[in-house]
């Protein structure tokens, strides 16, 4: 999970570097990339390419997809610090979904996590009317998205599906889904940009599956806590950059980082009664 956290970090700054290119072809080209290398895997393995739970494969790359794209989205209109600490909300909305996706027990400190992390968006984004709040909002809504992603991704590792099949699904309802609004709003990269988006599928695969590794290994809500690493390394970017941080973004980011951490208090629930319990 940690060098998932490494490489979705390095992602994140990779598209921060191509805002001159609409964010949804940066998720057309990262899921091509992560597509193919996903697909020539599988096959290399004589492994199967559309796994046994197919219903189930579609939504944790649909709901992959919609949070990837909310993502992107606020990545080019936010500071990068600042889209990456509202996307790293996700593992308060993993703990939330759980007791509806796994069954896992819900406790009364994951939703004061989750109220202590959404003040810590309000901190972040001002919101002084619903448009100068949207930004936020779009980040706060793909976060809830992965949350249900990574919910669906454990629950599909229990059951015994293969990892590179898992996250070859979210490349896959990415490319379908997103390509007919890339090809509305293209714009050719030039130079460099064509190596940056490469470096964005290729980090993300990599990311992907440690992240579908780690999560088969440990309760959903804990093991995505420790993504809130990125929110460090991107603040780092974010001053390299040299991007306007004010007082009320680390106000914020402390807010969420002390709800995410909130979380990683909570005892582990044993994968004997996971399995029993789905």
């Amino acid at each position: 999970m940690i060098s998932a956290a490494v490489f979705f970090s390095l992602m994140g700054l990779f598209v921060r570097l191509v805002r001159e290119v609409p964010f949804i072809e940066v998720v057309v080209f990262r899921a091509l990339v992560s597509l193919v290398i996903s697909a020539g895997l599988l096959l290399k393995a004589r492994k199967s390419l559309w796994g046994k739970n197919r219903g189930l494969l579609f939504l944790r790359g649909l709901f992959g997809f919609l949070g990837l794209s909310a993502y992107f989205y606020t990545i080019q209109a936010m500071p990068l610090a600042e889209a990456v600490t509202i996307q790293y909300t996700n593992p308060l909305f993993t703990a939330l979904f759980a007791p509806m996706i796994l069954k896992e027990p819900s406790r009364g400190r994951e939703w004061i996590a989750g109220l202590l992390a959404f003040s810590g968006v309000l901190l972040i984004a001002q919101p002084t009317s619903i448009t100068s709040f949207l930004p936020a909002l779009i980040g706060l809504g793909g976060a809830m998205c992965s949350g249900l992603a990574y919910n669906i991704v454990r629950k599909l590792g229990m059951e015994g599906e293969d990892p590179l099949t898992i996250v070859m699904y979210f490349p896959l309802v990415a490319v379908v889904f997103a390509a007919p609004f890339a090809a509305a709003s293209w714009r050719m990269p030039v130079g460099v940009e064509w190596l940056i988006l490469l470096g964005v599928g290729v980090t993300t695969q990599i990311a992907q599956v440690s992240m579908t590794k780690g999560l088969r290994l440990e309760r959903a809500a804990r093991a995505t806590v420790v993504n809130y690493l990125v929110i460090f390394l991107s603040t780092a970017y974010s001053l390299l950059l040299g991007e306007a941080l004010h007082l009320f973004s680390f106000l914020g980011m402390g807010a969420i980082i002390g709800g995410i951490a909130l979380l990683a208090r909570m005892p582990t629930v044993s994968h004997a009664k996971q399995r029993g319990a789905v």
